[in-house]
């Protein structure tokens, strides 16, 4: 049987566009375990008129389809601020992975994504490869997972255009909590080096709580912390990056 979620987050901050250099995966997969489409679009356009008017466009895209041990999944995030017919901000990023259930500890993956970042002044980031996913650990309620990845990755700085081939080796460790449906508890660290230059790291991680409020109504409050240990080859960009959203979610 199909099964469809569709999730309407109404943040109590600002929105913040995608500013992390580690894309958490993890917490975009689906809960889903039977075969079929799975998947969530948001949209959101805000208009800001003061001194001057703004423009605020946000999309976020995702989709899994998993048929038997094979598991297919996508990702789509796009945000950009244009103000007086210049964009001052924008943020892209394509996502698209695939799995392959081998046994019930023992899956293995294969991955392509694409990046755009002006915050992070990064022009361009290509990442590919593949690797392992390890089950530590799966019940109703408690899950934890270890995965490990080797990757080649393009990158060209945005306003200097050096450009850089690295492989990487990433690793991450993901576990879920949950006390029926009034309380559950997400984490997921990623740690992230040059294979050739293991001072050259990226570490990143998410720590998400989710309180029932009524039936199907949640608060959810989410922590994302990145650290670039070799940023772009700009003194304004710092190398620990923090966000921190709180909102409500509704789920039917």
């Amino acid at each position: 049987m199909l099964k469809r979620i569709v999730v309407f987050t109404l943040l109590f901050f600002c929105s913040v566009p995608l500013y992390s250099q580690i894309v958490n995966i993890e917490s975009l997969r689906s809960a889903a375990d039977s075969n079929g489409w799975y998947g969530v679009e948001n949209f959101n356009v805000t208009y800001t008129k003061n001194t001057k008017e703004l423009f605020e466009l946000n999309n976020n895209f995702t989709a899994q389809y998993k048929q038997d041990k094979s598991t297919w999944l996508f990702l789509n995030t796009w945000d950009v601020s244009i103000a007086a017919d210049e964009k001052l901000e924008q943020n892209l990023l394509f996502h698209a992975r695939y799995g392959y259930q081998q046994n019930e500890w023992l899956a293995y993956e294969a991955l392509a994504q694409y990046q755009q970042n002006r915050p992070l002044r990064i022009r361009d980031r290509v990442l590919t490869g593949g690797g392992t996913r390890f089950t530590l650990f799966e019940k109703p309620s408690r899950k934890g997972y270890l995965g490990t990845l080797i990757l080649y990755e393009y990158e060209n700085e945005l306003d200097n255009n050096i450009e850089r081939h690295d492989p990487r080796f990433s690793a991450y460790f993901s576990a879920y909590l949950a006390k029926k449906d009034r309380l559950q508890w997400s984490t997921t660290i990623y740690y992230q080096p040059r294979i050739d230059y293991w001072e050259d790291f990226r570490t990143s991680i998410q720590t998400q709580l989710k309180l029932g409020i009524i039936k199907k109504l949640f608060f959810v409050s989410t922590l994302n912390m990145t650290y670039d240990a070799f940023p772009v080859q700009d003194p304004d960009i710092p190398n620990l990056t923090v966000k921190w959203v709180n909102g409500l979610a509704l789920t039917f």
